[in-house]
Order: structure tokens, then sequence, then C-alpha cells
């Protein structure tokens, strides 16, 4: 199975700290880049995790508050500066092609590669990309926001080897068409399918990113028995009253919705600037959700492949 890893590029909420850069998660599939949000600084942190803009093909943005935008001109402007060629896409809430309009009319950002800008809400309930999917729903915040769930493609089965010998099959290019799905005519004339010799398809790996939200029903669809959930925890949970006023989860709250989706492991991020020690915040979590770990700038997880 490819590779796919979450790299976590900024994990503050609200502004930057000297650790924590804001919003903004890397997803890369065997070296596709896909950006959930894009804060001040994620350039900068891109960087210093080697990811290369290059690479970088879907950018999708929860929200439009500053903390998980505002890095959005500069990245776009230095891929113009370095004669980015491949088109990008941007996803986003209502406005987000009205925000482009006013960033180019204002001479702020000139892209002179293509981008193409969808607006969640309109008609528009999925993203489908050549080896992955991404799907939205409305979340609980203060302004329209949404979360988000990759999913990868099935995978074939596992390709048996003694049963296509047995068949006749010569081992060489036929190997290669039957795990791609692809049936082969041999020599003599028979023709071998791939469910003779692939097992059961394997499913491929799914990632839900949730932040800036109470718990909601949304966010159990999206979290759904996921490989790895990404959520926001920006209080403690003795401040759940000021988180339900502002319109966040605590991470107690995070991990109880980890455990009631069926998601694998959690990993919780977006924490309020005021937590410099997160053991506390982590043991809280864990005794409502074991697999859970809080997020680290730079921090990077592989999501490792199942059934």
């Amino acid at each position: 199975m490819s590779g796919l890893k979450a790299v976590f590029l900024g994990t503050s909420s609200g502004k930057p700290t000297l650790s924590r850069g804001v919003a903004a998660v890397a997803l890369v599939l065997d070296g596709e880049l896909i950006l959930f949000d894009c804060g001040e600084g994620t350039q900068l942190q891109m960087m210093r995790a080697g990811l290369r803009h290059s690479r970088l093909k879907q950018i999708c943005l929860s929200h439009f508050h500053g903390d998980h935008v505002n890095g959005l001109p500069g990245l776009l402007g230095t891929m113009t500066l370095d004669q980015h060629p491949d088109p990008v896409g941007v996803l986003g809430p209502r406005g987000l092609k009205e925000y482009f309009a006013l960033l180019r009319r204002l001479g702020i950002l000139v892209p002179r590669f293509p981008v193409s800008l969808r607006e969640m809400g309109r008609d528009l309930s999925s993203l489908q990309g050549e080896h992955w999917a991404i799907s939205f729903e409305r979340l609980e915040h203060r302004i329209e926001t949404w979360g988000f769930r990759f999913q990868e493609a099935d995978k074939p089965g596992r390709f048996d080897v003694e049963a296509a010998t047995s068949l006749g099959v010569p081992m060489g290019p036929l190997f290669g068409c039957l795990q791609r799905g692809q049936p082969v005519v041999l020599q003599d004339g028979r023709t071998v399918f791939p469910h003779q010799v692939l097992g059961a398809p394997r499913p491929g790996r799914s990632v839900a990113y949730i932040t800036d939200t109470r718990p909601c029903e949304a966010s159990l669809r999206l979290a759904d028995r996921v490989d790895l959930l990404i959520h926001e925890g920006t209080y403690a949970d003795e401040l759940r009253d000021q988180a339900g006023a502002r319109g966040h989860s605590t991470v107690v709250e995070a991990a109880i919705l980890a455990r009631q989706a069926g998601a694998r492991a959690l990993v919780i991020t977006h924490l309020s600037p005021k937590y410099t020690d997160i053991r506390p915040l982590l043991d809280s979590a864990r005794e409502q959700f074991e697999n859970t770990r809080i997020a680290k700038d730079l921090m990077e997880l592989a999501i490792e492949a199942h059934g």
C-alpha cells in the first residue's frame, strides 16, 4: 500500500506562539500534497518540514477566521514567484471567490498558474481526486465552518503469486496487469481474470479534519471509524463553558467524540496559547480515549493500512 502521512504545520489557536504556529495540516499521499487550512507562516513550516509546494494539489479551508487563512496569499504568491506550472484547487466556504477577487483587485495576489475555486454549500457535496475523495459537512462555530473527511481509494486485494503461476501466468508484465485489475490473455488463448489471483479489495485509509466547532452530529459522521481523527481541543475541560460560548471543543470533548465515532486514533490540535504544559490535557483526554496524542508543530504521523 502506498505511503500516507499527516504533517502538523501549525497547532495553535488564535495566534502563534514561540513553539506553535497557527492552523495548518498537510496530508501527503505518495508525494501528492493536500493542505487543510493555511494559517500565517504555513509556507515557512512547509519548508521546515521538507514539503515542496510544487507537489501541492489541493487546499481545503475550514472557515475565514484569520488563524486559518492568513497564510494563503503568501503561499500562493511564492508559488507564482517560483513559476509554479500546475493547477491547484482551493475549496472553501461561501465567499471564497469574492475573497480571491478582492486579493486580485488590490494586487495582493495575482497567481500565474491555474487556480480552481470551489465553494462548499453550493450544490457541491464532495471533491474527487485521482486516488482520493474529500467529503465535507458544516460544523457548529460562530461563523460558517466546515469539517472534512479524506478517503483514499480502495486498493486491489493482495496478489497471489502461487495462484497466478499455477494458472500459467508467466512472471513479468502480465503480473502487473492482473495487480491493476486487468484481465490477461495467455499464449494458449486462455483468459485469466483478476478475481482468480487477487484477494478481497483493501479499504483505503481515512482521515477526518475537524476544527473550530462544538461537538455535533456532523463531526460524528465525518469521523465515523476513521483511521485518524484530527480534532481541535482548544481548552481544558474545566473551561468547557468558555469553549461552548466561543464555538470550540475541549480536549475531553474531542476524546469522547473519537470514542463515539469509533476512530482508530485521535490527534488533538488547535490548542489555546495559554497552555504550555500539555501533560494534564493529554491525561484527561486519554481517560476517555486512550489512543490520543496532542500535536506538536512539525510532527509527522504515518497512517497505516488496515484490513
